[in-house]
């Protein structure tokens, strides 16, 4: 497969916005999804999502066959792209964590609601939780760790990335982990007084709503149970508890075995394709176009970002 957009693909969307929900970081109205389904028709053939997974799994796809996709089971994304999928007479992909539609908390996104909703910008973000990290016992890992960052060449797959998300992300992921990486955004958010029940309780859909999607035709996948960002550095025994409970989950939850998966923050390696070849899946896809697949679990994607970017040139 090459690596350009002219082959079976699917278009990636994570956050919407409208009165309810927050204008966020790299979050699209309805009027922008409608935007780029259009622009994509102009080119491509957007098949329902049982055809495309059907036309994968028997190698038959065409080359400008794509399908949507729609990752981490967000309520933004039933309550403002839903309807605009209805208009088109589409349906998508759902890639479900399924902590979180089962009366969970997953700290992800509440740390992007609490960087978009209590700063003035990113980039205001970004000085506290730098200052926060100078001041905290992990700064001198942190200064070491960045020795070894090179923002033109750290997710360089992702161009919309500016130079401070390359930066951020990196720390997040490689320089602090998951324990002193939520230690420091927990410090923060208890410095303003925050309520994270409340603050949670717009973030996510339920068990009914993911039920809704399965009864309509979408196809529901896997994506991890708590979704961690680096899940290819976690040992094989805690991927196979990741996969493992979230394909338990939604099992039990839709009365139906999950075919489908995306790599949660494209982090996967061989034994995660093992567990999820153990598990029967049977396609999944990357979080970029930037490499050809060599798997039916690693089909590519297009970022809803890139496409934007087209329409706007």
């Amino acid at each position: 497969m090459n690596t350009k957009s002219q082959c079976p693909h699917g278009i990636m969307f994570h956050h919407f916005y409208d009165d309810k929900h927050i204008k966020g970081q790299g979050a699209i109205s309805q009027n922008e999804l409608a935007q780029i389904i259009e622009y994509y028709q102009r080119h491509h053939q957007i098949l329902p999502a049982l055809e495309w997974l059907e036309k994968a799994i028997q190698n038959n796809l065409h080359e400008n066959e794509v399908c949507l996709t729609f990752d981490d089971a967000l309520l933004c994304q039933y309550e403002v792209a839903l309807p605009v999928l209805e208009a088109f007479d589409l349906s998508a992909f759902w890639f479900v964590y399924s902590s979180v539609i089962t009366g969970g908390t997953e700290k992800l996104e509440i740390y992007r609601k609490f960087r978009t909703s209590c700063f003035e910008g990113i980039d205001a973000f970004y000085e506290d939780f730098f200052g926060t990290v100078n001041t905290s016992p992990y700064a001198s890992q942190v200064v070491t760790a960045l020795n070894e960052f090179s923002p033109a060449t750290y997710l360089s797959q992702f161009p919309f990335y500016t130079e401070a998300d390359r930066r951020f992300r990196f720390v997040r992921d490689h320089a602090l982990g998951v324990d002193a990486y939520n230690h420091i955004l927990d410090q923060m958010i208890d410095a303003q007084n925050i309520d994270l029940n409340d603050f949670s309780s717009d973030l996510w859909m339920n068990d009914r709503q993911v039920i809704a999607l399965h009864e309509k035709n979408h196809v529901i996948g896997l994506h991890s149970h708590t979704h961690p960002t680096a899940l290819a550095a976690l040992p094989a025994k805690d991927q196979w508890t990741e996969y493992k409970t979230n394909y338990d989950t939604l099992n039990e939850i839709l009365n139906a075995t999950p075919e489908t998966v995306s790599h949660p923050c494209n982090s996967y390696n061989h034994e995660t394709i093992q567990i999820l070849q153990d598990l029967k899946i049977k396609i999944g896809f990357r979080s970029n176009m930037a490499e050809p697949h060599s798997s039916l679990l690693e089909f590519p994607r297009e970022d809803h970002a890139n496409i934007m970017g087209k329409i706007a040139a």
